[in-house]
């Protein structure tokens, strides 16, 4: 009798044990910008990685997201803001909602969608100005049909590297000694390179501590 009540503890116990594994294996945000970019719900976008999720959470107010999503952030992978509006959550497990349905809430391409503007909706490309971007500048990222924008949180050098990549507008020559100047004196950066590659034009910019302005006060 004694093993029948353990083997029937044990039954009812370990779907709750491969849940929680699968949770705790599958919290925290996306690999690389490759990854960000096959999960991305919208054709073009801004996204907010697990990790600047959990450092905005206690140091800034974040913009268009509900209240009730702040509490809740340690079980979001990541967050994406299509250009009109709609806000796309991913979560582990968020396929369940494909067959149990959330009101106010759709599905797609992985991804909980909340606010959906169907003008948003749409798989993002893999383009040569993403080829630009180091895999890791995903903590925020900036996905726009003619510019990208890739930011890193270094919390150990306690930095934040920012890396924009443009298409030239009609292939127009760029002054990039000017630019790099104009760039150094209005913003806080300590360092800036550009560089002319041809149809677009390669932008770094490097910021002593971590600069979640870039988010607050908009970086676009």
């Amino acid at each position: 009798m004694k093993k029948v009540a353990i083997f029937l503890l044990i039954i009812n116990i370990l779907p709750i044990v491969i849940l929680g594994l699968y949770l705790y294996t599958n919290m925290g945000g996306a690999e690389d910008v490759k990854e960000v970019i096959e999960n991305s719900p919208f054709k073009e976008f801004t996204y907010i990685d697990h990790k600047t999720l959990m450092m905005l959470k206690d140091n800034v107010n974040l913009q268009n997201l509900p209240a009730i999503y702040k509490e809740t952030l340690i079980f979001i992978n990541g967050i994406y803001i299509g250009n009109h509006g709609s806000i796309g959550i991913k979560v582990p497990l968020g396929f369940l909602i494909k067959y149990i349905p959330i009101d106010d809430f759709k599905y797609y391409n992985g991804v909980l969608i909340k606010n959906l503007n169907e003008d948003d909706l749409g798989k993002a490309e893999m383009n040569d100005l993403i080829n630009t971007i180091p895999p890791d500048y995903k903590d925020v990222f900036i996905y726009r049909e003619n510019y990208i924008i890739g930011i890193y949180y270094d919390l150990n050098s306690n930095k934040t590297y920012l890396v924009y990549v443009f298409r030239k507008p009609d292939n127009q020559k760029i002054d990039t000694e000017k630019l790099k100047n104009e760039l150094l004196q209005k913003t806080n950066a300590v360092d800036c390179n550009v560089i002319d590659m041809g149809n677009k034009v390669y932008v770094y910019l490097e910021f002593n501590r971590i600069n979640l302005n870039l988010i607050n006060n908009g970086i676009t």
